[in-house]
């Protein structure tokens, strides 16, 4: 199933509803689920060969510089970039975390 979802993210990208979706769903994440895969997706995404050069790029570094990288806004910015730049990686990510980030990548993969 990650892998029908991640071909259909690459072919289709991510529709506003799919996004809005994507931003509530992660708004309700706790802060100790928040602290351990912020910092591993904002690496995934240092590392990606995709660009972050736009204004979902910006917010993302503006909040790392302002150490808020690991808030409910940090946390939807981040897996909506990685949704765009890798979203193996993302779903990599949240599957090997506890179970509330792997609850939170079956309500993802869900919204696709």
């Amino acid at each position: 199933m990650s892998l029908e979802i991640i071909q259909k993210i690459r072919e289709k990208g991510i529709t506003e509803v799919q996004r809005t979706q994507v931003y509530s769903i992660s708004s309700y994440v706790s802060k100790e689920t928040r602290e351990e895969v912020c910092p591993a997706l904002f690496h995934v995404l240092l590392n990606s060969d995709v660009s972050m050069k736009n204004e979902l790029g910006r917010v993302i570094f503006h909040l790392q510089k302002n150490d808020r990288l690991e808030t409910a806004i940090g946390l939807q910015k981040l897996v909506d970039a990685s949704l765009i730049a890798a979203p193996d990686e993302l779903f990599k990510i949240l599957e090997g975390s506890g179970e509330e980030a792997k609850e939170l990548s079956k309500k993802i993969k869900a919204a696709f």
